[in-house]
């Protein structure tokens, strides 16, 4: 998402929980200083630029003319020896393959845009970073959709008891509204959230931790990722949940743009990745995976040089494969005995259209994945 950042700087602060909405009245609580130490700890912030990877990454194993295009924020899981892969599209695209190489359409989660999320966002006019899980017996996925350039926007869910469309029993049942998101002012309408917190309600990533909770991800650059505990039944975020903040990026600097958040676990450690800069500006995308873990489902995260993602930290995984760039929106998919990275790329030569890509990842001796073809 695209934006220009407003440079007043009570605009840039995280709103307060304490903030009572008919007076707008500004105070600094923990997460607001957390903030600061982000606008200004320029030593903790900037020095995360790391240098580019001096590596020959693993092989993108999806054929460049099998049907992955236009593949926009994918989604992947497996039914019954078919994969799925779900895109950002008009109305929320869904692929089939039995190799993941070779790709072929299947149609789209819905036929029209959801009449509760017209009336919510009325400039609405797609289903975006569809994300899909199996839960309790039934196939999830979360959605969203905003109004362009801002972060008015709003979360979604449908769930249904199969993915084959085929099948006598695939119907996605949606079940409307699951976060919202909504400006503060009504002139500055990249700073935005809710009584609880500031997010933008982008971009959701579901995730089940190892005690059984189910959480969602969520976010981008103003008011950073955040990590909202859900009721296990509903779906929907748990009553008095924190809202808690486990990536965010320095706002004052040439591209601070953060989003794409997905969680995955192994071997004792949550694994975080998130995308940096724009994902979309042609020739000049710079588009990246950035990663990092934690003990602990709600952090710290932590890169593997000990710097904190909520402070702007981030170990490189990917910035291209030429002819690729714009390598970003990932998340890490089981199969086969092995990890493999999913996540979308852009190639000139096809005039930028988003193509799903596919790799496998690598694991150094310390526990660390790598996109890498030697560690």
């Amino acid at each position: 998402m695209n934006f220009s950042f407003p440079t007043s700087l009570q605009y840039l602060l995280p709103k307060p929980d304490c903030v009572k909405q008919s007076q707008r009245q500004l105070r600094l609580p923990r997460h607001a200083l957390l903030a600061l130490v982000c606008l200004f700890g320029s030593t903790l912030c900037l020095a995360c630029q790391d240098a580019p990877l001096e590596c020959t990454v693993n092989e993108n194993i999806v054929h460049p003319d099998g049907g992955a295009t236009p593949i926009h924020d994918p989604s992947i899981i497996e039914e019954n020896g078919t994969y799925y892969v779900f895109s950002s599209d008009r109305l929320g695209g869904f692929y089939s393959s039995d190799n993941l190489r070779d790709w072929k359409h299947e149609g789209n989660l819905f036929e029209q845009i959801p009449d509760w999320l017209k009336q919510a966002i009325p400039a609405a006019d797609h289903i975006g970073s569809p994300d899909i899980s199996y839960y309790q017996g039934q196939y999830v996925l979360f959605y969203q959709s905003h109004e362009s350039e801002t972060c008015n926007a709003a979360t979604g869910l449908a769930t249904s008891a199969t993915l084959d469309p085929q099948n006598p029993r695939s119907l996605w049942i949606d079940h409307g509204l699951i976060l919202r998101s909504r400006p503060f002012f009504d002139d500055i309408k990249v700073w935005c959230g809710d009584d609880q917190a500031t997010f933008n309600a982008i971009d959701p990533h579901f995730f089940v931790d190892q005690t059984g909770k189910p959480w969602l991800l969520v976010g981008s650059t103003i008011g950073g990722i955040r990590l909202v505990e859900l009721e296990p039944e509903t779906l929907r975020p748990r009553p008095g949940s924190r809202y808690q903040m486990v990536a965010q990026r320095w706002l004052l600097q040439e591209d601070p743009v953060i989003e794409a958040p997905s969680i995955f676990y192994k071997d004792g450690f949550y694994y975080l990745m998130v995308s940096f800069n724009h994902c979309c500006q042609g020739e000049n995308t710079r588009y990246q995976i950035r990663m990092g873990r934690s003990r602990n489902v709600t952090g710290p995260y932590l890169d593997k040089q000990g710097r904190r993602l909520d402070l702007g930290g981030g170990t490189l995984v990917l910035d291209g494969d030429p002819p690729w760039i714009g390598t970003g929106h990932s998340e890490v998919f089981s199969d086969g005995g092995k990890e493999w990275l999913v996540h979308h790329a852009k190639d000139a030569n096809r005039n930028y259209q988003p193509s799903l890509n596919i790799r496998e990842l690598r694991w150094d001796t310390d526990g660390w994945p790598s996109a890498c073809q030697a560690l």
